[in-house]
């Protein structure tokens, strides 16, 4: 959060002096105070009931008190048809008039880019009508905080000039605003009402701290504007020099990556999952290993969102389906009958080629698709209108395909989405399990999860187990299934036999 003292003074003292500027300092403490509680780079409370909140009403005034940089000519320049926004030609007009006003009174200009998250979806839901409406309502919503040009550079992004800025904080509060009246709800128009919610990611580039001309400022706040967007959006960040070596190293991992998925560098790891009460393996949670001939072992939390960055999840995705069906049907033909679980991000969930990956893998390894269990985190089940997801599950859940909820506890754990979603299991989240023996919160959240699960008829299955107490605990309150160190750690396909043996002590131990 900025800080608010020194924020405020920034804004109040070089327009006003005396008892005025106490006036000012004391109402604009007052509107701010009712947003420190809430982080700005989300939504506020005003934001979910349509309505401007007390950022939103401050920021237009301050801003207008700026000195305006725009030259003549401005308003015969051509303008985007859809949204009536100038062109970019403008945008190079003006921000070359900003710099040389921002040289002469030593201010600063801010360059901010802002992205539109999950327009693709609202095209396909509701149509290319529904997408245009989003797109004039957040043009005109940038346009009403006043800022000195706003321009639509593309699809669903846009480009917002702050000029005559005293300081860094001032455009920081603009662009929290900004995203803040974003996140509002749009209402559709038609038959039903049907407000859709969409947000923005957006990054800032300073002049002349970032840069000395306008494409430079650009390429750096579309940096910005990616880190936020994979620090999961909604909210802004201001480019620093560490972001060139991230994104250098993001564009070496994304090559090698590449290469894994060609050269066979990539292996799955499984960890068994067994019944508590009779230590019998039911399943296997298959995971994603990639041993990089120079980097040594890579974790999943470092590739994974290269992956999805770049597009290449779907390719890393269609292997681990066909790998783990592979692995499945090798089992199937010992005799075994283990169900198998794979990780599906949000990215794959909203790729059509999902469903044929999995039905082809399926054919081809004549596999029932209920040996398959897609495990998905709580964090796709936030925004209730991810109305593309929820059609992507409701037609797993019609192929046959098992789901069920990973991490549960650690998101958004909401009673609805249990009721209304096809999911059949629930995986209670290991920081629960690490507590049992020793938290009593944590014991009693345990206990609670499994009757939740038991009420909505779902199956539940602890993770991280490590401890023959946290077993024994299990299994009294009536979890069925587990995973963990207890039992195993996530082994290479060979060393899976063991888990079949006829005595269920023999494989609980730490492979």
């Amino acid at each position: 959060m900025l800080a608010v003292p020194a924020l405020i003074g920034s804004l109040v003292m070089p327009f006003v002096s005396g008892p005025a500027a106490v006036i000012l300092f004391v109402f604009a403490a007052a509107a701010l105070a009712m947003i420190v509680a809430h982080d700005v780079l989300g939504q506020s409370a005003s934001s979910q009931a349509g309505t401007a909140g007390p950022l939103e009403r401050v920021v237009p005034d301050l801003l207008l008190r700026r000195r305006s940089v725009v030259p003549g000519g401005i308003d015969g320049l051509p303008r985007d048809a859809l949204t009536g926004l100038p062109d970019r030609h403008a945008l190079d007009i003006v921000a070359t008039s900003a710099m040389q006003e921002a040289d002469r009174h030593e201010r600063l200009v801010a360059v901010v880019t802002f992205d539109l998250d999950r327009l693709t979806d609202v095209n396909g839901c509701h149509g290319f009508a529904a997408g245009d409406l989003v797109l004039r309502t957040a043009a005109r919503r940038l346009a009403s905080l006043s800022p000195e040009l706003v321009v639509r550079s593309t699809g669903d992004r846009f480009v917002m000039l702050l000029t005559d800025l005293a300081e860094r904080a001032t455009g920081e509060l603009a662009v929290a605003a900004a995203l803040d009246r974003l996140a509002q709800a749009v209402r559709l128009d038609g038959l039903r009402e049907i407000d859709v919610h969409t947000s923005a990611s957006a990054g800032i580039a300073f002049y002349p701290q970032h840069g000395t001309d306008l494409a430079g400022l650009l390429q750096r706040a579309e940096m910005a504007m990616v880190e936020a967007k994979q620090a999961g959006g909604r909210r802004f960040r201001v480019y620093d020099e560490a972001m060139i070596r991230g994104l250098r190293l993001r564009n070496e991992m994304e090559r090698d990556l590449k290469r894994a998925i060609d050269g066979r560098q990539l292996q799955l790891h499984y960890q068994p999952q067994f019944e508590l009460h009779t230590g019998r393996v039911v399943g296997f949670e298959a995971l994603m290993r990639w041993q990089h001939p120079e980097r040594g072992w890579v974790p999943p939390a470092i590739f994974i969102p290269v992956a999805e960055s770049s597009g290449l999840i779907r390719p890393l995705g269609s292997w681990l389906i066909r790998e783990a069906c592979s692995a499945c049907r090798s089992w199937r033909d010992r005799g075994h009958d283990p169900t198998m679980a794979i990780n599906i991000s949000a990215a794959q969930l909203r790729q059509e080629e999902l469903l044929d990956d999995l039905a082809g893998a399926l054919s081809r390894n004549a596999l029932e698709p209920d040996r398959l269990e897609l495990e998905l985190t709580e964090s796709l089940f936030v925004d209730p209108s991810e109305i593309v997801m929820r059609r992507s599950l409701e037609q797993l859940a019609h192929m046959g395909v098992k789901l069920a909820i990973d991490d549960f506890g650690t998101g958004y754990s909401s009673l609805a989405y249990l009721k209304r979603l096809p999911v059949g299991k629930i995986k209670i989240d290991k920081s629960f399990i690490a507590g049992i023996g020793s938290e009593d919160v944590d014991e009693a959240l345990v206990r609670a999860i499994i009757g939740l699960a038991r009420t909505f008829g779902k199956g539940v299955l602890a993770e991280g187990i490590e401890t023959e107490a946290q077993r024994a605990f299990l299994a009294q309150e009536g979890c069925e299934q587990g995973q963990g160190y207890l039992f195993s750690r996530p082994v290479p396909f060979a060393q899976c036999d063991r888990f079949f043996e006829p005595d269920p002590l023999a494989v609980r131990r730490t492979g």
